[in-house]
C-alpha cells in the first residue's frame, strides 16, 4: 500500500502545482469552487481542480469546505472504482478529523468506506475495517461510534450473510442509540435501510412503523440545525409509495406517487440511478408486472457493471423473477451468473488476503527464530519456575473444586429439605381438608339415617331426609371419586398410553355428557372447529379436563350459555379449548387461588373445591396450559392449551 500512496501524492503533487500557477487562492470564493469541483467530476481537470479545493480550504482552515472537499474526492474515487485511492482518501480524512477533534464526522466518513466497500463486494476487507472500527469506537467509549459499527454489522449480515434477522437486530439496536443521542440524520438513515430491508421481504405492514417513525422525525428537525439532505427524503416518499402500494394497492397510493413525482420534479438530483432503478423495480413487482421488473433489475445491473460495482444478489433476485414468469432458461443463466459472481468475488478477496497472510507469516517466522536463540538460555530457570507454578495451580483448582462440589452438594441438600417439608405441609393440609370435607357429610348421613329409622315419620318428612341422604351421598361419592383421580395423578407420569383421539368427537361427547344437566334457562353451546385434527394423547385425561370445566361452569351459571369453543394453532403447535360462561365470574383476587385442592369461594355453593385443581395437575403431567382469561367480563372464560405432541 505504501508504494501505490506515494506515487499518488507525486502525481497530485504535480497536478495541484500545475493547476495552482492559474488560480490565485487569496481571491477565489470557496463556494464558487466547490460547485466548479462537482460540475467537472467525471472531467479531464477534475482531479487537479479537486485538490486544489482542498488545500485551499486546508489554508483557510475551513473546516466545513474541508470535509466538503474529501467528500468529493471519495465520491470520485468511488464511482470510477478506485478503491485503494478510496481507502487512501477516507484515512487522511479521517486523521484530519482526528486531529480536530471531530469524532462523529470521522465515524461517519468510516461507516460510509465500509458500505462502499459492501457494495463492492469486498468482503474481507469489509470485516477487517468493520472490526477495527467497532473495536475503536469500545475503546474511546464513543456511543455514536459503536452505533455506527452497530449499522456495519447489520449491513454486512444483509448483503453477505443474507440474515435478515440479526440485520434488522443490529439496525435497530443502532437507531436507539442515534435517537438517545440525537443524532437525528443517521436515524432517518438507518431508518430507510430498516425500510428497506422489510420492503425487500414484502414485508409491507412490518415497515409501516418506521415509516410514521420518519414522518414524525422530519417534523422534529423543523427549525433545528439538522440538515437531513433531499437524496433522504427522496428515499423517504418511494418506500412510503411502495409500502401503499404492497398494502392497499395502487388506487390508494396515487396521491403519494404524485407526491414522490413531485419532489423529484423539483429536486432531480436528489437521488442516483441506482435509487431509481430500485424503486422502478419493487414497484413493478408489487403491481404484478415482472417483465417490467426484469427489465430494470437489468438496467440497474449494467449501471452498477459500469461504475465497477458487484451485487450477486441481484442477478439471484433476476433469476427468482423470471422463474416466475416461466422463463426457465432465462432463470438458469442468470443463477448461474450469480453463482459464479459469488465465487469469483470470494475466492479474489481471499487469495489476496491469504498471500498477505503468508507473507505476515514469514515475517513472524524470523521473528519467532530470533526469540527462541535469546530465550534458549533462560529456559531452565523458568522450567523449575513454571513447575511449581504448576503445582500450585493444580492444588488451588483441587481445593477450588472441592469447595464448589461442597457447595453444590449443600445446596442440593437444602433444596432436597425444604421440598420434603413443603411436602409434609401438603401432605398435613390435604389430609385436614379431607377430614373436615368428609366429616361433614357422613355425619348428615349419619343423622337424617337415624331420622329415618324412627317409626311415626310422616311422608314428607320421610321424603326430605331422604332427598339430604342422596345428596350428601352424591357429595361424598364426588368427592372421593376427586380424591383418587388425585392420588393415581400423584403417581402417574405423562408416559400413560397414548391413543389416537378426534378432538371434535371428545368434545361432542362431554357435551352429550353434560347436556340436561345445566340450570333451567342455560343454553349450552359448542363450536367445532373446522380442522381439528386426530391426535395422539391421553383420551380420559383430556376428557376429564373438559367434564370438569364444563361441570364447574354450570354449576354457578344461573341463566344465559355454557360455551365449549376448540381451535387449532399449528404455529405453537397446540390445540385451545375455551370454556365460557355468562355466570357469576370470579374476583380478581381468587383469580389464581381457585386452581388450588379444596379452595371454594363460597363455602355455600355444593362441590368439593378439587375440580380446578386436578385439572391444572392433569396439564401440568401433560406439559400444557390451564389459565383464566382476565379480560373476559361476562363470566368465567378458561383457557385450555393442549400440546399437539
Amino acid at each position: 500500500m505504501q508504494y501505490p500512496r506515494i506515487c499518488l501524492c507525486a502525481m497530485l503533487a504535480c497536478l495541484f502545482s500545475c493547476f495552482g500557477t492559474v488560480m490565485g487562492q487569496e481571491t477565489i470564493d470557496l463556494k464558487s469552487l466547490a460547485d466548479s469541483v462537482r460540475k467537472a467530476n467525471g472531467k479531464p481537470n477534475f482531479l487537479p481542480l479537486g485538490m486544489h479545493f482542498l488545500e485551499l480550504a486546508k489554508e483557510r482552515k475551513d473546516t466545513a469546505n474541508i470535509s466538503d472537499a474529501y467528500a468529493i474526492l471519495a465520491n470520485h474515487y468511488y464511482e470510477l472504482g478506485d478503491t485503494d485511492s478510496l481507502r487512501l482518501v477516507t484515512y487522511e480524512y479521517m486523521d484530519w478529523a482526528d486531529r480536530c477533534h471531530r469524532n462523529t464526522d470521522r465515524y461517519q466518513a468510516w461507516r460510509q468506506y465500509i458500505q462502499r466497500m459492501t457494495e463492492k463486494g469486498l468482503q474481507e476487507e469489509v470485516m477487517k475495517e468493520t472490526d477495527l472500527l467497532c473495536k475503536d469506537a469500545e475503546k474511546r467509549k464513543d456511543k455514536y461510534g459503536m452505533a455506527s459499527g452497530e449499522m456495519c454489522i447489520g449491513y454486512n449480515h444483509r448483503v453477505f450473510g443474507q440474515n435478515i434477522k440479526l440485520c434488522l437486530e443490529y439496525y435497530d439496536s443502532a437507531l436507539k442509540h442515534f435517537e438517545e443521542g440525537k443524532y437525528y440524520r443517521d436515524a432517518y438513515v438507518v431508518s430507510l435501510n430498516i425500510i428497506q430491508t422489510y420492503l425487500a421481504r414484502q414485508s409491507y405492514s412490518d415497515a409501516v412503523p418506521y415509516l410514521d417513525r420518519l414522518g414524525q422525525l422530519g417534523k422534529t428537525v423543523e427549525g433545528k440545525d439538522v440538515v437531513i439532505g433531499e437524496a433522504l427524503y427522496m428515499r423517504y416518499y418511494q418506500f412510503r409509495v411502495i409500502a401503499v402500494l404492497g398494502i392497499k394497492g395502487e388506487k390508494a397510493a396515487e396521491p403519494y406517487i404524485r407526491e414522490a413525482n413531485a419532489y423529484y420534479l423539483k429536486n432531480k438530483e436528489s437521488i442516483s440511478q441506482e435509487g431509481w432503478f430500485g424503486y422502478k423495480i419493487m414497484c413493478s413487482q408489487i403491481l404484478g408486472n415482472i417483465g417490467n421488473a426484469v427489465a430494470y433489475m437489468d438496467s440497474l445491473i449494467n449501471y452498477q457493471r459500469s461504475i465497477g460495482n458487484y451485487y450477486p444478489g441481484n442477478y439471484r433476485q433476476k433469476a427468482i423473477m423470471l422463474e416466475q414468469i416461466g422463463h426457465y432458461k432465462e432463470a438458469c443463466r442468470a443463477f448461474a451468473e450469480y453463482s459464479q459472481l459469488n465465487d469469483s468475488v470470494r475466492t479474489a478477496e481471499m487469495d489476496e488476503q491469504l498471500n498477505k497472510y503468508t507473507a505476515q507469516f514469514e515475517v513472524d517466522r524470523l521473528k519467532m527464530e530470533k526469540l527462541e536463540l535469546s530465550e534458549k538460555m533462560s529456559r531452565e530457570r523458568l522450567a523449575f519456575v513454571f513447575g511449581a507454578g504448576c503445582v500450585i495451580l493444580l492444588l488451588l483448582i483441587l481445593v477450588t473444586y472441592l469447595y464448589i462440589r461442597t457447595l453444590s452438594m449443600n445446596r442440593k441438600l437444602d433444596v432436597a429439605r425444604k421440598e420434603l417439608q413443603k411436602m409434609g405441609r401438603i401432605k398435613s393440609s390435604f389430609i385436614q381438608h379431607v377430614t373436615h370435607e368428609l366429616r361433614t357429610p357422613l355425619n348428615s348421613v349419619v343423622g337424617f339415617s337415624a331420622l329415618l329409622a324412627e317409626e311415626g315419620l310422616d311422608v314428607e318428612d320421610a321424603r326430605e331426609y331422604s332427598g339430604q341422604v342422596e345428596k350428601n351421598s352424591a357429595y361424598l361419592l364426588e368427592l372421593i371419586d376427586n380424591i383418587i383421580d388425585i392420588a393415581d395423578m400423584d403417581s402417574q407420569t405423562a408416559d400413560m398410553p397414548k391413543e389416537a383421539v378426534d378432538v371434535n368427537a371428545c368434545c361432542l361427547e362431554c357435551i352429550d355428557e353434560l347436556g340436561g344437566k345445566q340450570k333451567e334457562g342455560v343454553e349450552l353451546q359448542w363450536i367445532p372447529s373446522p380442522d381439528a385434527p386426530v391426535i395422539q394423547t391421553v383420551r380420559a385425561w383430556m376428557k376429564r379436563v373438559l367434564t370438569l370445566l364444563l361441570d364447574n361452569a354450570g354449576k354457578f351459571t344461573e341463566k344465559g350459555v355454557i360455551r365449549l369453543q376448540c381451535e387449532e394453532d399449528k404455529e405453537n403447535n397446540i390445540i385451545r379449548f375455551i370454556i365460557e360462561d355468562t355466570g357469576i365470574g370470579i374476583e380478581p383476587q381468587y383469580q389464581e387461588t381457585v386452581f388450588e385442592r379444596f379452595f371454594k369461594v363460597d363455602s355455600f355453593t355444593p362441590g368439593t373445591g378439587l375440580g380446578l385443581s386436578i385439572a391444572r395437575q392433569v396439564m401440568d403431567i401433560v406439559d400444557g396450559k390451564i389459565y383464566l382469561d382476565t379480560s373476559y367480563n361476562g363470566g368465567v372464560r378458561v383457557v385450555v392449551e393442549w400440546p399437539m405432541n
